[in-house]
């Protein structure tokens, strides 16, 4: 027999805690059941062996702990299906041990299974679920882990982990969508200077001869054109060299702070994507502290993990002055008027949150009205590039077909 300790909530929603004694954590489930109480989260009691079988030895177990802490090659989808069905199984009365152990046998990641399987033993040895995600802060983001242990504390853990995975879902499918709206244009691009690179290699120096045999002046688009088709044809290696160094020099410059906050304020004040930017900064802004205050997180702690999920240091040091203000006393509607960038909406409706206590709801509205407003903004985005687009691409070729007719067009004038 071992002992377990419980986290549980009575017909009422109240938490309870508890230790109970039984051959396993099935077992002690069922006891607890026997109680007319819903388990939240079952621990094996605390023990020296116990915290010894779940830590890695070795260099080998070192390696591949710190593999699988840095996360990549889990994909949004397979975490929110995770997520769901973590919080759809402990509001069904599994334990979370139990929980973990399907979820290690039937996740399609392989490196979410071996995840899986460890936060298992973690939490097997006495550690908090929370606790367990710690040590896979790659995979496991700050806001996820918080999420968590409001659960835990709350004695809500399932429907946390379902808000959880809601707000996964809303956040790839924002991503999605601004994904798709900036790279059409980027891919137009690209295969225009490819169609036309192609063309000054491949199809004028075809003209060369038949050009010069002609016996006319060549005017000055003919000559310069045949000119840059020259020196791609015969210096392509400067151009690629000259790409690269620009290339790699921008790269660096925009890792740096300052070239980091120079892309963050231009993209918020650019006339096409700007507006796209903003909304799409409200609507993360807003989905994520409704999400997190409405599991019980402390706004201060809400407040400051929003601006690491916001990937623009303009708004995170916005939602910084909005912490310092709120902490000096201000109301949260309050400091963000000051600041005088969140939009007339955002702030209304979080006033009317704050004087109803309603702050959550009214944010969640706030939220989806914004992620309506970024589909939209993408699709006017694409509508507006694609006059810009036919315009560049049509005068990109447009010169090269003139430059090699114009010799011809000058020699029929001269015959007449």
């Amino acid at each position: 027999m071992a002992t377990f300790t419980y986290v549980a909530a009575d017909r009422s929603g109240s938490t309870q805690r508890g230790t109970v004694n039984a051959a396993n954590t099935h077992e002690a489930a069922e006891l607890i059941r026997g109680k007319g109480l819903v388990p939240v989260n079952i621990n094996a009691a605390r023990s020296s062996d116990s915290r010894l079988a779940v830590r890695s030895t070795g260099p080998a177990g070192e390696a591949q702990q710190g593999r699988l802490a840095s996360g990549g090659g889990i994909a949004a989808k397979d975490m929110s299906i995770f997520t769901s069905q973590m919080g759809t199984m402990l509001n069904a009365g599994l334990s979370i041990t139990k929980t973990l152990d399907i979820q290690a046998k039937q996740v399609s990641s392989k490196r979410l299974r071996t995840i899986t399987d460890d936060l298992k033993k973690r939490v097997e040895s006495g550690l908090p679920l929370s606790t367990a995600m710690d040590n896979y802060p790659g995979v496991f983001s700050t806001l996820y882990t918080a999420m968590v242990r409001s659960g835990e504390a709350s004695g809500n853990l399932g429907n946390s982990l379902l808000k959880m995975a809601t707000f996964l879902e809303r956040e790839a499918e924002l991503k999605r969508k601004i994904r798709s709206a900036t790279n059409y244009p980027l891919i137009v691009i690209t295969a225009s200077v490819l169609i036309v690179i192609g063309l000054f290699i491949f199809v004028l120096p075809q003209f060369v001869g038949f050009l010069t045999a002609l016996n006319v002046p060549l005017p000055l688009p003919t000559r310069m054109t045949l000119a840059m088709s020259d020196y791609l044809v015969h210096r392509w290696y400067v151009l690629l060299v000259i790409v690269a160094v620009v290339f790699f020099t921008a790269r660096a410059w925009f890792r740096t702070p300052r070239g980091i906050h120079w892309k963050d304020s231009t993209a918020l004040k650019a006339p096409v994507i700007g507006p796209l930017v903003l909304k799409t900064s409200m609507a993360r802004f807003t989905d994520t502290l409704a999400t997190l205050f409405g599991a019980g997180v402390p706004l201060i702690s809400c407040l400051e993990m929003v601006g690491g999920t916001m990937g623009n240091t303009v708004v995170a040091a916005t939602i910084d002055r909005v912490i310092d203000s709120i902490k000096s006393g201000a109301a949260l509607s309050a400091a963000m008027a000051e600041t005088q960038f969140f939009t007339p909406m955002v702030i209304q409706m979080t006033t009317v949150g704050e004087e109803s206590g309603s702050l959550e709801t009214m944010l969640a509205k706030v939220a989806t009205f914004y992620q309506v407003e970024v589909d939209a903004a993408a699709d006017n985005l694409t509508n507006s590039l694609n006059p810009i687009l036919m315009i560049v691409v049509g005068g990109m070729i447009g010169w090269v077909l003139i430059s090699l007719y114009l010799p011809i067009f000058t020699m029929a004038g001269g015959i007449s």
